[in-house]
């Protein structure tokens, strides 16, 4: 009898380009592996292009955590431990949960049981090695692009204005006649918001062929490489600290290459903005559903906007995001009173808990959608996968073709090119799938669990920061819709709340668990802040899998009728 097993495969881009990496030489070795041992391949994950940094940006990986109690499979194949994790405490986690399960992990290339003392001892040791490699390769990295940060050279990365030509920086004509355009309006006095609206109205687009935006105009506007400087390191760990790894000590020097604008017109354009900045008066009332509220137009996110009436009274209101942000040209205000959306949304969330035969009936027929979930994904995937199998095919036959007969190759190349670009659309569908998949959860609602949140929102709420009630809102309402048409002396109303119950390990936060806590809820196993860590690491998915509040698939909620109470189900 075979023994059902599972393989992982991940590789990034720089190991497959630096170390001979592939992911299809991998699974070769794996599966020659199985068969050699009478194991059969029942599940295979492949995190292609992704770094073994941490977990949260795996969605493959995310996936096989989640199976591992599925009981499809007994062992987990992997080429070597690095390719679990190149931090060890993640990798040791895997492992730990992989034990849990009753699942073997199997390292091709490291042949080590870590069931006994000695075998997990060495498996640490790997994982320790992995984790010193990988930050001695970002440490040497670090230094070669601060040494040629000092010798007057750009590290990459797009920049509007410059193209990049042999690892040097040429000014792109048209892109600076942009640049010079927005530092000319910036000496005019005009505000972020008016330079981009006329930026817009003309036409020009960033690098990726978007419309500009407030925060594009002050980066352009914040950035010395414009008058020929080098400005490197300015944010240490970016992708871990944000803003708050600013550092101090970073790089400035003479570039080598050639400025758009003159020393001069910096100087004074930034002494103007030094006069300009000031920071915007915070309304008394927090704006809670920013973000939340969508645009009718278009789905953007709303975000906060006040307007002042005849009579010197201030008023809230939701508007467009992209029309905050990018200007009448990328779409109009559509705005709404804040105070109606607001009074909307909670009116509604109380119905929900005064009349439990509508939380009861929500989560039946959540539950019943639920159980069901994954097969239309997983049909979607057998298709794409069938498709692809055959293009790869028609690919293969070309091939051949035009290595028999070379002189064919002015007729199939175009064809050839089309079946390339249609197998790397069929990939990407796949790989979409595949996360779509991984997020999916198929356990039931608990219903009790669910009301008592709900019952004790309005308490919680009023207890928290703003920080922390915006952080528990997001987690139960996905998003807000709000009627496009706006009638006079009535203005636009709510259409629809939709909400999803996001309790899962990226929904939550530290401050919204602690929150959550102090609801001494009793179908909830109270948890510390240490527990959930800003990496998500997988004692993250261990301690979420004693909540029974799980996600819900979206719900869709018509706005109440001041008028006439709506039963929805």
């Amino acid at each position: 009898m075979t023994k059902p097993v599972a393989i992982y495969a991940r590789v990034s881009t720089e190991e497959q380009a630096t170390e001979g990496y592939s992911i299809q030489g991998q699974i070769e070795e794996m599966e020659t592996y199985a068969e050699q041992r009478g194991m059969e391949v029942v599940r295979r994950y492949l995190d292609e292009g992704v770094s073994g940094k941490n977990i949260s940006g795996r969605p493959q990986m995310k996936r096989l955590l989640k199976d591992l109690g599925s009981g499809d499979f007994q062992a987990v194949i992997v080429y070597k431990i690095d390719r679990i994790s190149r931090k060890s405490k993640d990798a040791l986690e895997i492992a730990e949960r992989c034990d849990q399960a009753n699942v073997k992990l199997i390292s091709l290339k490291e042949d080590m049981d870590i069931t006994t003392p000695m075998g997990k001892m060495m498996f640490q040791m790997a994982s320790n090695f992995s984790e010193y490699e990988r930050n001695s390769i970002i440490e040497r990295l670090k230094m070669g692009m601060n040494q040629r940060a000092k010798q007057g050279y750009y590290n990459g990365g797009r920049v509007y204005g410059y193209d990049s030509v042999n690892k040097e920086l040429v000014i792109n004509e048209e892109e600076a006649h942009v640049i010079q355009l927005i530092f000319n309006y910036a000496e005019e006095d005009l505000g972020y918001k008016a330079i981009v609206s006329r930026i817009n109205s003309m036409g020009f687009k960033t690098k990726r062929g978007k419309d500009f935006a407030i925060h594009t105009i002050k980066t352009i506007l914040d950035n010395p490489l414009y008058i020929g400087k080098i400005r490197f390191n300015m944010y240490e760990n970016w992708i871990e600290k944000h803003r708050k790894g600013k550092n101090e000590n970073y790089i400035l020097v003479d570039g080598k290459h050639q400025a758009i604008i003159s020393n001069e017109q910096w100087e004074r354009v930034q002494k103007i903005r030094k006069k300009r900045s000031h920071k915007p008066s915070r309304s008394h009332t927090p704006y809670l559903l920013s973000g939340l509220v969508r645009c009718p137009q278009f789905g953007n996110g709303m975000v906060p906007g006040r307007s002042n009436g005849g009579n010197g009274k201030k008023y809230r209101y939701y508007v467009c995001g992209f029309h905050h942000n990018k200007g009448k040209t990328a779409c109009r205000a559509n705005s709404i009173r804040a105070e109606r959306v607001e009074e909307s949304v909670f009116e509604e969330l109380k119905r929900i808990v005064a009349e439990p035969y509508v939380l009861k009936n929500i989560v039946q027929s959540v539950n019943d959608k639920r159980m069901n979930a994954k097969d239309p994904i997983d049909e979607q995937i057998r298709i794409h996968e069938s498709k692809l199998r055959k293009i790869e095919g028609r690919i293969d036959n070309t091939t051949t073709q035009l290595m028999d007969d070379p002189t064919l190759a002015a007729i199939f190349k175009p064809k050839l090119q089309e079946m390339m670009e249609e197998k790397a659309s069929l990939e990407q569908k796949i790989e979409e799938l595949n996360v779509e998949l991984s997020e999916c959860d198929t356990a039931p609602i608990d219903e009790d669990a669910l009301y008592h949140l709900l019952s004790n929102l309005e308490t919680i709420l009023s207890k928290s920061d703003i920080t922390q009630q915006k952080a528990l809102l997001h987690l139960i309402i996905k998003d807000i819709q709000i009627t496009k048409d706006a009638p006079r002396r009535i203005g636009r109303r709510v259409e629809k709340i939709n909400l999803h119950f996001d309790f899962t390990i990226e929904g939550l936060e530290h401050q919204t668990m602690d929150l959550l806590n102090t609801m001494n809820m009793d179908f909830i196993k109270p948890m510390e802040s240490w527990e959930l860590e800003s990496m998500e690491g997988v004692n993250r998915s261990e301690v979420m899998d004693s909540l029974n509040i799980l996600p819900l698939n979206e719900v869709r909620f018509p706005s109440i009728n001041p008028k006439r109470p709506v039963h929805l189900l």
